[in-house]
């Protein structure tokens, strides 16, 4: 074990959970007022009133702290859609309307605007920031809702495909819905842009 190691903060407590929450919602309301550019370890340890050091027990640097935030705040995301979704029965559109509605809510919800702003001012850090945490955010959406594998058991997914590769696949394709302005924002031409993205992609026979 590496001396680093031995001064880490220790997982699964209640003052680890809170800790890490501080520091996670400073970031958050950091990003927020001062931009990504803007965002510093010291800066998160000032609003969450504790030391550098204390921020270093949690997270290595600022994307490692950026990659939590992001993944807690798709894990909300993914709670909030899952009754949106439940009278969708077919696994296809199910994830086709929740990626639709995951890329409209980032646009529009008041409690996730600041993703678009983030991408808007920088997308490819966090793109790259969101791709790197693709296997622990696919891990937290599945825990609420395993559609893949519902998918999988229907015999609908490409056998190739870890579910990983389907999540890695929606990120690409939510990122580029922001990043490309000429694509339309009607509830129709997105979806069926999503269809025409998504299945022949991921399913079988699409």
């Amino acid at each position: 074990m590496s001396d680093a190691a031995h001064w880490k903060a220790k997982a699964n407590s209640a003052e680890y959970d809170e800790m890490y929450q501080r520091l996670t919602d400073a970031a958050w309301e950091l990003a927020r007022f001062k931009g990504l550019a803007r965002l510093t370890l010291n800066g998160v340890a000032q609003q969450a009133g504790c030391s550098r050091s204390s921020v270093y027990r949690y997270f290595d640097n600022k994307e490692q702290l950026l990659g939590a935030v992001l993944q807690q705040r798709v894990l909300l995301l993914g709670a909030e859609m899952k009754e949106a979704l439940a009278e969708y029965t077919d696994p296809k559109e199910q994830i086709v309307r929740g990626l639709y509605l995951a890329v409209n809510e980032v646009r529009t919800g008041p409690s996730l605007e600041l993703i678009a702003t983030l991408l808007a001012e920088d997308g490819q850090a966090v793109a790259d920031i969101l791709l790197d945490y693709v296997s622990d955010i696919a891990t937290d959406v599945l825990s609420i809702d395993p559609v893949f594998q519902r998918a999988r058991a229907a015999g609908l997914v490409r056998p190739e495909l870890s579910d990983e590769d389907i999540l890695r696949w929606l990120v690409t394709i939510a990122l580029s819905m922001f990043q490309q302005g000429n694509i339309e924002k009607s509830p129709g031409k997105e979806l069926a842009y999503l269809r025409k993205m998504l299945l022949p992609s991921i399913f079988v026979d699409a």
